[in-house]
């Protein structure tokens, strides 16, 4: 008899996990599913809130793909010895006026010590950005010098002890991307100079700091990881048309995925609340067929539309996204502007770094094409505001420096310019040669569309306070070769 209770019982026990466990299945695989019948919202909404979470999400999705696809170990360095050019492809808008230094840190298990060399008064920057591309803190010639120094760099659940000499600086998520920079003025002074000094700079874990042998790092993968990426690492498609190519379903259990190890910020908390009904949120899963045909429709198209929106340069999502008045690398809940940046600049600088002024468009607003020839005019004393150094940067459509006969892919104040008899400067941005009169103020553009992006490094505190005080000079179309 009591065998027989036994059995009975087991088999409830059984029977009881299965069905918990199932439950658990079920709520997870059909998170939208259960919300929407308990708070059924409508298509609109629902839209609204895809495209909404889809912008918040994306300088994560960037941060983590771009880390995957470059295969890059955590917490190793990956010094760029390589003078820039049209075959550097691994961050879009890449500049053609320092050397990369690139990490990845992953601190969930250990804080990192990171050494700065002396680099001889030479100009450098190393931020330290977060997994949604603010940047938290920032140590170079403008505001650390360019004396040796160690820093420990912490997660925010880290509570050890630090280290005698070593400055604790906390970051507020695990992941943190460390993209420094080091001016470079030439292939030669990258090869003789530049590249000493970056292999100088180390990352070190602190269980492993003073030992001569240090532990072996891994490539954090995600289950959803997209499976483009393999394309990418393979060459076929870059990094912009490969995240462009996720579907809807395949974005969004990424962003849950990544969510996890990297979870929002207190001040996200109001639109993580929102999202969450359509099965957006950490470890969640966000399933399309909890939608009607014609929702799933839309919400496939989303991508494509936001896409679209952010190279016209409208401003449709403004009113879905726009929740404050952020700047770049301190985005504070403006997340269209920081998917803006992560999209056309990703790992931008503070403006207080460098300012960036995009052009787009010719005096009279007419998109830049290789078929015209531009000048940019820089009236006497009136060259742009910097107190470190200035450039000019050809970029094709697709934000990519160009390949052109002379390699030359940026112009600046590091270049031998020639100025005009009444001191003003003349920058000449066409696709044929000017005549070896001009060549050296000379941007080749290529035969087609392209973009051109002034950088100015640590502008002037007037500028910053007052943009107004340097009216940016547009490109005008020349209608002669005579120029000025």
């Amino acid at each position: 008899m009591k065998s027989g209770i036994t059995k009975i019982l087991t088999a409830i026990i059984l029977f009881t996990s299965f069905l918990l466990k199932e439950r658990s299945a079920f709520a997870r695989t059909n998170a939208a599913d259960s919300v929407n019948a308990r708070h059924p919202i409508s298509q609109e909404e629902v839209i609204k809130l895809a495209t909404e979470a889809y912008i918040y999400g994306l300088p994560l999705v960037f941060t983590d793909f771009t880390r995957q696809a470059g295969q890059a170990k955590n917490n190793v360095f990956n010094h760029g010895h390589k003078f820039p050019d049209h075959t550097s492809r691994w961050v879009v808008a890449p500049n053609n006026d320092t050397n990369y230094s690139s990490a990845f840190l992953d601190l969930g298990d250990d804080a990192i010590v990171l050494n700065i060399p002396d680099t001889k008064e030479r100009y450098y920057v190393v931020p330290l950005m977060d997994a949604w591309t603010n940047v938290f803190a920032s140590f170079g010639k403008r505001t650390t010098g360019t004396k040796p120094q160690q820093y420990l760099i912490t997660g925010p659940k880290w509570k050890g002890i630090v280290p005698g000499g070593l400055k604790e600086v906390k970051s507020p998520t695990d992941l943190v991307w460390i993209i420094g920079r080091i001016q470079v003025n030439s292939p030669d002074d990258q090869v003789n100079f530049v590249s000493k000094i970056q292999d100088q700079f180390t990352i070190t874990k602190l269980a492993d700091w003073g030992k001569q042998h240090t532990s072996q790092e891994k490539i954090t993968t995600y289950e959803h990881t997209p499976a483009i990426i393999t394309e990418v690492k393979s060459k076929q498609v870059n990094l912009v048309q490969a995240i462009k190519k996720i579907s809807i379903t395949g974005y969004f259990n990424y962003l849950n995925d990544l969510l996890v190890k990297n979870p929002p910020l207190p001040a996200d908390k109001e639109l993580l609340s929102k999202i969450e009904q359509i099965g957006i949120k950490p470890g969640g899963l966000f399933n399309l067929a909890a939608f009607d045909a014609e929702t799933q429709a839309k919400l496939n198209a989303l991508p494509a539309q936001i896409y679209a929106t952010f190279d016209s340069g409208g401003n449709q999502l403004s009113a879905i996204s726009s929740k404050g008045k952020g700047k770049i690398g301190d985005y504070g809940t403006d997340f269209l502007l920081r998917a803006r940046v992560a999209y056309g600049g990703l790992g931008a600088l503070t403006p207080e770094e460098a300012t960036y002024i995009g052009y787009s468009t010719d005096a009279d607003k007419e998109k830049l094409s290789g078929e015209n020839k531009y000048v940019v005019h820089f009236g006497k004393g009136k060259l742009p505001p910097s107190t470190a150094f200035w450039s000019l940067t050809m970029y094709g459509t697709d934000r990519y420096l160009v390949d052109n006969p002379i390699k030359r892919y940026a112009i600046g104040d590091r270049n031998p310019l020639k100025f005009n008899a009444d001191g003003s400067l003349d920058i000449y941005v066409q696709h044929d040669n000017p005549g070896k009169e001009k060549e050296n103020n000379w941007l080749p553009a290529p035969a087609e569309g392209f973009n051109v992006v002034l950088r100015i490094y640590v502008p002037t505190k007037q500028y910053l306070s007052d943009h107004s005080t340097w009216p940016t000079p547009p490109l005008q179309k020349q209608l002669t070769n005579s120029g000025r």
